[in-house]
């Protein structure tokens, strides 16, 4: 089953031994397409507002009383790294966080997610985080990796415009995930607007796409217009924030694509 990514916004999150705050964004990897991490808004009880938690350290969604249990206390999170609101991750940044909580790095392949086929330039990756960084030359640093940084924030991406390959057909509303396993973006949900009669909304893969600009916000997929104003309706109102097979058995058809599944 695929959920609505942005559906999980605002759920509690509870530690081991306490409620730690709520969700507030979440950070995907710009090369593969997977979430990474829940940004937690820890509200007023801890010095930063918010910190990242891996959805490796994520033990159980509770979707009817709209709570995260993490692998987490409150102690462990006193002194754990901040981050700037809704701006990409800088590679300096996240080996901080990944030290500091002892995370693995999923680069390494010990995420649930891990698979050949997202996997690939895990040597690159590797080579580009694999070093020490002073104190006092941290914030320098930071400033140099942000352009080339990996992770990017959900609430950052969503209004890039989206493009076909004739002409501009919307913009990214939210994403659709495999629920609590990989954490794999499977489809972008694009908000037409009325570019599109008939479709307030479509799905496309992210395996469709053909270039990004992550420096103009516009996101470019290797289908026409046509196409897409032909595919099956997608109906919002009736989606319940989950995607079931049969339509995506549909959309591929359509779309005349190898399925993944």
């Amino acid at each position: 089953m695929l959920r609505k990514l942005h559906s999980l916004k605002s759920f509690e999150v509870h530690g081991r031994d306490a409620k730690l705050g709520k969700v507030d964004d979440f950070y995907f990897d710009q090369s593969q397409f997977v979430v990474r991490y829940l940004v937690l808004d820890t509200g007023n009880w801890l010095k930063q507002e918010e910190t990242l938690i891996s959805t490796h350290a994520i033990d159980n969604i509770d979707y009817d009383s709209k709570k995260i249990m993490v692998e987490l206390t409150k102690d462990q999170l006193e002194d754990s790294p901040s981050i700037k609101k809704n701006e990409p991750i800088s590679k300096v940044k996240e080996q901080e966080i990944i030290d500091y909580f002892g995370w693995p790095d999923y680069w390494e392949k010990s995420h649930s997610s891990d698979s050949e086929l997202i996997h690939a330039g895990i040597s690159e990756r590797k080579k580009l985080l694999d070093f020490k960084v002073l104190e006092k030359e941290k914030e320098a640093q930071e400033k140099a990796e942000i352009a080339k940084t990996n992770l990017r924030s959900v609430e950052e991406v969503r209004g890039y415009k989206i493009h076909a390959k004739d002409e501009n057909f919307g913009h990214i509303e939210d994403f659709f995930i495999e629920e609590e396993d990989s954490w794999i973006i499977r489809y972008i949900l694009v908000d037409t607007g009325k570019k599109i009669e008939g479709k307030k909304s479509v799905l496309i893969s992210p395996d469709w796409i053909h270039s990004i600009s992550w420096h103009g916000k516009e996101i470019f997929v290797d289908k026409d217009k046509d196409q897409i104003a032909s595919a099956p309706k997608y109906e919002e109102e009736k989606s319940k924030n989950v995607l079931p097979k049969s339509y995506e058995e549909m959309l591929y058809d359509h779309y005349d694509e190898d399925k993944y599944w």
